[in-house]
């Protein structure tokens, strides 16, 4: 894609995490557990669904525990980070050069290919239960993403009425994703590549992977279970499991929920590759 220097336009984003320019994430809680020397819980799908439920009940007292709830967040997202992660999406970014000049916003464009694959559902694998794989991704890339163009919008009604409106120019081009850095020119300009890099391959494995090696697509179905689950974790997993990080092998275990499991119905018709299943299954973790 071609990358141009310009302010964020005001756009329906993505879910994302917030960087200071050049810096990478880092946990809140983490560093200060370091600190004072204080073990923190074992990283297993149980502590993720614990930090979740905390979150929920944050939000049944809006505006009390801002810091708390920012602190939290970002415990999620380690958590989920280590859970969940893509192999090879972290980018090391010590060979970055010193920033030199002002602060820009670089954009690169990566297109879906819609056209070839017309029956896949990008944007269902690009998003991710709760936009929660757009965020891993930004993490990971130390980006902000966006999906544009036609077929961008869920409410098809909806885009038909804002294309060729101002502000909604980018509907009138093809499916694609709009890649955001904002850092000193030099840095923002190769961090900018890299992330369209990433995205393109992304993109490509998802319909070259054969499905029992697609770790992602096994991954948000978990993340779906972890998210839904009103009972504890450890339903979900075989014997022995309980307390072990996913991994490629035990990924597939953990999907093999019970019969009379809540989530079983929608696991398996997301597991089936269909866009209309997975989008339901998608729209129940959102709702959820």
């Amino acid at each position: 894609g071609s990358s141009n220097h310009m302010n964020p336009q005001s756009s329906s984003m993505l879910p994302h995490m917030h960087h200071s320019p050049g810096g990478s994430s880092q946990s809140s809680l983490s560093t200060l557990a370091t600190a004072a020397n204080i073990s923190l819980p074992k990283i297993t799908p149980e502590y993720l669904q614990e930090l979740l439920k905390d979150k929920k009940n944050l939000q049944s007292l809006p505006n009390l525990f801002n810091h708390l709830d920012k602190i939290l967040e970002t415990e999620i997202t380690r958590v989920r980070s280590q859970l969940f992660h893509f192999n090879g999406a972290k980018r090391a970014s010590d060979d970055l050069p010193e920033g030199e000049g002002p602060i820009v916003t670089v954009q690169e464009k990566v297109f879906i290919p819609v056209k070839d694959n017309p029956s896949y559902n990008f944007v269902g694998r690009l998003l991710g239960p709760r936009g929660m794989t757009a965020k891993q991704l930004e993490t990971d890339l130390d980006c902000k993403i966006m999906v544009r163009g036609k077929g961008s919008m869920r409410d098809k009604k909806k885009e038909d009425q804002n294309r060729g409106k101002p502000n909604w120019e980018h509907l009138a081009e093809e499916l694609h994703v709009l890649i955001c850095v904002e850092d000193h020119q030099n840095r923002a300009e190769m961090k900018a590549k890299r992330a369209a890099e990433e995205i393109k391959a992304f993109l490509e494995q998802a319909v070259k992977m054969p499905e029992s090696e697609d770790r992602l697509k096994q991954m948000q179905l978990m993340e779906v279970a972890v998210l839904n689950e009103t009972n504890r974790a450890p339903s979900l997993m075989p014997a022995g499991h309980a307390g072990l990080p996913l991994s490629a092998a035990a990924a597939p275990h953990f999907l093999r929920l019970p019969a009379n499991h809540p989530l079983a119905a929608a696991a398996a018709a997301a597991a089936g590759g269909s866009p209309s299943c997975w989008r339901r299954a998608w729209r129940e973790a959102c709702t959820a």
